[in-house]
């Protein structure tokens, strides 16, 4: 599993990608982070805090929907 920095200069990961690939497969798909049910963004945050320590921004968590897409 890897985290990687984004030219931006935010961090996304593997584990995140995974996820938000799985949920679109299923039918689920999100343009913005405002747009995640709760369980989504509980899970996303349980994610990078273990994966990096913190949780993720808005910012990162955008980033890693333009990279699903």
């Amino acid at each position: 599993m890897g985290w990687w920095q984004t030219v931006a200069g935010r961090v996304i990961g593997d584990a995140p990608a995974d996820y938000i690939e799985g949920l679109a497969r299923m039918g689920q798909l999100f343009v913005e982070p405002s747009e995640f049910p709760r369980h989504v963004r509980e899970r996303l945050n349980a994610l990078y805090v273990e994966g990096l320590g913190r949780q993720p921004t808005d910012g990162e968590l955008s980033e890693l929907l333009a990279f699903c897409r």
